[in-house]
């Protein structure tokens, strides 16, 4: 059983910056370095490479563990900082303009320009070099047989289809673009294996393993958590996703929408269900923080304030993001984790929280900042800084 394991939920960019913010926090409260899996789906499969890559880069040799290389890293310099290159960069418009006319009868072409995106800065990085610990985990949806579906050093595949034989060699930017292409944007990524690359799993043999599509993880479980449920002994969760909005649309598309996000909103309550009823129980330890809930009184940005409100309504894509909107997200991820973590018996902080971008630190000038974050299109960001 892993001795701890941090979750990290879907939601583009938005949850990728969040998620990097409450992993500087836990950084420098100590923890970060003994967190023995991480689990991501989405957005924050998309932090999760990110993390592994600075890892590997700076590591002082294959000797050193994860934990010795936090003790000695600069997480904000040399992980978070880097991380503004990658967001600056629009993953989503041209491939979604260069494949519109065929992207409903054939949507492999879409996912894969989104996979070359991540190779970006991923490069040529595969399973099979990740370190076998910590574990790293990067969760999609099997639309096949309706589970989740993993990739890991240790593993590619699920109880139903079985695992594959060779699972290192697929690459990091394969698992990150299946975890993210979220519907109804990205067509489904056709794995590209055979019933005869799987073994042990449930449907061992059937044809329906030549056709395995994979679709964003947060489609099964969007916080990420079904690797970590019966393998951890302390459980952190870190949930960007978007919260529930409460209109119920005006017209007959709006209302078919509706439908779907209800059926979402209440599989995702019956996981949080799930998490905080084994957490009471004592069947774990850990905490949790949500991208559009603070605990009262807490530093950070005011629950109840414009810039929280507009918080919550930053889109989950994967255009260019500001560097507005990077500090403001990351100081978010900070103090929401430091929130979540007040009333978590786990160790004590190394150091006090500080504002990771000060600058940020007046609501009103991050309100100012964020009052068009939630546009998807034709907005001045994609030409201006």
């Amino acid at each position: 059983m892993a001795e701890s394991a941090l979750c990290l939920s879907g939601g583009g960019y938005r949850a990728a910056i969040f998620h990097l913010g409450a992993m500087l926090r836990l950084h420098e409260r100590g923890e970060l370095a003994g967190i023995g899996l991480f689990s991501a789906v989405s957005g924050g499969s998309i932090a999760l490479a990110w993390l592994a890559k600075r890892y590997l880069e700076l590591r002082a040799g294959p000797q050193e563990t994860f934990g010795e290389w936090c003790a000695r890293s600069d997480f904000r310099a040399q992980v978070l900082e880097p991380f503004r290159a990658v967001v600056a960069r629009d993953l989503r418009t041209f491939s979604v303009l260069a494949t519109v006319p065929l992207n409903w009868a054939w949507p492999s072409p879409r996912v894969r320009l989104l996979e070359r995106g991540y190779r970006r800065f991923l490069g040529r990085l595969k399973l099979g070099e990740l370190p076998e610990s910590p574990a790293f985990v990067f969760c999609a949806t099997d639309l096949s047989f309706g589970c989740n579906f993993e990739f890991s050093r240790r593993r590619v595949g699920d109880f139903q289809a079985g695992y594959l034989r060779d699972p290192g060699a697929v690459a990091v930017a394969t698992a990150v673009a299946a975890s993210s292409c979220f519907p109804p944007l990205f067509g489904p990524l056709r794995l590209g294996a055979s019933a005869l690359d799987f073994s042990g799993g449930k449907q061992s043999g059937s044809e329906l393993l030549d056709r395995i599509e994979l679709s964003d993880g947060g489609v099964y479980d969007n916080m990420a958590t079904e690797p970590a449920l019966k393998r951890s002994a302390r459980i952190l969760v870190s949930d960007a996703g978007a919260p529930f909005a409460f209109e119920a649309g005006r017209h007959y598309l709006r209302r078919l929408l509706r439908y779907a996000a209800v059926v979402g909103n209440q599989a995702i309550a019956l996981r949080k269900r799930l998490f905080f009823g084994a957490l009471k129980e004592g069947k774990f330890e850990g905490a949790y923080w949500h991208l559009g809930e603070s605990e009262p009184g807490a530093e950070g940005y005011s629950q109840g304030g414009t810039c929280h409100a507009l918080l919550a309504r930053v889109r989950t894509d994967l255009d260019r993001f500001t560097a507005a909107e990077f500090e403001i997200l990351a100081n978010h991820g900070y103090w929401s984790c430091e929130a979540g973590l007040s009333h978590d018996e786990g160790p004590v902080p190394a150091t006090a929280p500080a504002w990771p971008y000060p600058a940020w630190r007046d609501e009103e000038g991050a309100s100012r900042a964020l009052r068009h974050s939630h546009r998807r299109f034709l907005h001045a960001r994609w030409w201006q800084n």
